[in-house]
């Protein structure tokens, strides 16, 4: 190579090369997206986009629910506890809201990303086939028994699927001109499944596959009208690990062990379930967290159970700061302190009289410290293993008709808890 086409050579690198007054954010940025920049994508390249983004967002939830058939009894056990009556069937009716409103808003006149109320109507219509399909399909392959016992057709939840296909409709359609309806509409569908489970008609399992399953129809309704119709006024996003949130919503099932003191083979078995909040005030390195929680306990002997006490159940919250790192991509750890206050707020009211007496005062407050593994797999969700102990300094004692127990202070759980980023 002749020192000509050398300087020729070196000269194109560097004016490819990004510029001094480039941040690296924009580099980054470029980096990210040039592999589908959306102004080089066709219409039928960038509706399969949409599609495959839209079911890399329902995919984990669908694994998560299957995980999460391991909750079922404990779920159970705390429904029974607590509200062992409820009968409010508003999720047979909620679950159609969202999509209600997304037909409401169309017909008055209020333009979406669609061009015409056809576009809306024939991506409506496929969401809902595609939906009741797969879910039927599923329902009567796998045969789940209800908890209620009264078929076997649990797995997936139709009501939960049918409420978040109506959400993704409803805000693929006006999330954009309205940010805000996401979360009304998710929130909504979000009542409907819990509907489900406090009716005692699914168990937790069916309900979070049946939200992915839903989510993934109202993708593919959108899918089908766009290629349909030949366009689309959907517009391609890429989450490429953002910051954090400041605001984050969180639903831990977890369960506990307490020991015994001494010698003895009792243990005090806990079964939780809570919704919770962390908030990050801006230019913070610490959040601040709290959650509400129902809580199931029952001493038992050994791990067979064959001795048992009657089930006390316990209201508790809790306020706490923690402490985020990141460790490479979507994959997060928490490490949090919080102080704990527990509440008596009932006991079974049938047990047979031999059973072994639990005594728990009916306030106690504590502390605990955890540690949580945490993924952030879409821009919305994430999923997180929450560790950790507890110290309840107030007296426990368990008295059989051999002799009485004391309990430990300190407690032990784990679990799972479904993340929500807003």
């Amino acid at each position: 190579m002749n020192k000509k086409a050398y300087l020729l050579a070196l000269l194109s690198l560097l004016t490819a090369l990004p510029s001094e007054a480039q941040s690296v954010a924009d580099t980054l940025s470029y980096t990210a997206t040039t592999a589908y920049r959306p102004d080089t994508l066709s219409n039928v390249q960038k509706t399969n986009q949409l599609l495959l983004q839209g079911a890399l967002s329902a995919a984990p939830l669908v694994g998560i629910g299957v995980v999460q058939n391991i909750h079922n009894e404990q779920i159970r056990t705390i429904r029974y506890g607590h509200y062992p009556h409820f009968r409010h069937h508003y999720d047979d009716y909620l679950q159609f809201a969202p999509l209600a409103a997304q037909l409401g808003l169309r017909i008055a006149g209020v333009e979406g990303i669609s061009k015409s109320p056809w576009q809306v109507l024939t991506a409506d219509v496929a969401a809902t086939a595609t939906m009741l399909a797969v879910t039927s399909a599923i329902k009567y392959t796998a045969r789940v028994r209800r908890p209620d016992g009264s078929s076997r057709n649990s797995f997936p939840s139709g009501h939960t699927a049918m409420a978040f296909t109506s959400a993704t409709l409803l805000s693929l359609e006006y999330g954009e001109r309205y940010p805000w309806l996401p979360p009304v509409s998710y929130g909504l569908a979000s009542i409907t499944g819990l509907g489900r489970i406090l009716n005692n008609r699914h168990w937790i399992g069916d309900v979070v596959t049946g939200a992915g399953l839903g989510i993934l129809s109202g993708h593919i309704g959108y899918w089908i009208s766009d290629r349909l119709f030949g366009s689309t006024g959907r517009q391609l996003k890429y989450y490429n690990e953002e910051p954090t949130p400041h605001l984050r919503l969180y639903a831990p099932i977890t369960l506990s062990a307490t020991p015994s003191q001494g010698e003895g083979t009792w243990s005090l078995q806990g079964r939780h379930a809570a919704l919770g909040v962390e908030y990050t005030p801006p230019k913070w390195p610490l959040y601040l967290k709290g959650n509400v929680g129902l809580s199931t306990f029952r001493a038992q002997e050994g791990g067979d159970g064959l001795g048992r006490s009657a089930q006390d159940r316990y209201l508790s919250l809790r306020l706490g700061l923690g402490r985020d790192l990141r460790l490479w991509r979507g994959f997060h750890i928490s490490a949090s302190a919080s102080a704990a206050l527990r509440k008596h707020v009932g006991r079974a009211t049938t047990f047979p009289a031999h059973e072994p007496a639990l005594y728990m005062p009916a306030s106690s407050v504590g502390m605990g410290i955890e540690l949580a593994p945490r993924w952030r797999f879409t821009k919305e969700l994430g999923l997180r293993l929450p560790l950790g102990l507890d110290y309840y300094p107030s007296s426990y004692h368990l008295t059989t008709p051999q002799r009485t127990y004391g309990l430990s202070p300190v407690s032990f759980y784990g679990g799972t808890a479904l993340e929500v980023y807003l």
